[in-house]
């Protein structure tokens, strides 16, 4: 059998371009991360703090009740009101700061804008 060789083959492997800037060695301790992410990431420690300070404070109050039932179960009451409101906002909050997340996303724009389809009228 005859030793062919193929064009493209027999040519050395392409080698890798070096990136724009040098990989760092050095391990980040914090992600780099977009400023509305941080701050997206401290809405909603403080929302888990507020939720778990107030459930906390609220079941402790029930203890001056004494005896009443109806005492006792207004404070439960209360604690779920409470709590829901709480939920409530926080879910509001990550919606809110969510869009806005979504609509100021640095590739969407660093695009260029669209090219108008050709006038066929």
């Amino acid at each position: 059998m005859a030793n062919h060789q193929y064009q493209g083959w027999s040519s050395p492997q392409p080698q890798p371009q070096p990136s724009a800037r040098p990989v760092s060695r050095r391990h980040r301790r914090f992600p780099r991360w977009r400023p509305l992410t941080w701050v997206i990431l401290a809405f909603n420690a403080v929302m888990l703090v507020w939720l778990i300070a107030g459930v906390n404070s609220a079941s402790n109050s029930g203890k001056d009740c004494g005896a009443q039932q109806l005492c006792q179960d207004a404070n439960d009451i209360g604690t779920a009101i409470g709590a829901g409101l709480v939920v409530f906002l926080w879910a509001a909050g990550a919606v809110i700061l969510g869009v806005i997340w979504l609509v100021t996303n640095s590739r969407s724009a660093s695009r260029e804008p669209r090219e108008r389809p050709p006038n066929s009228w």
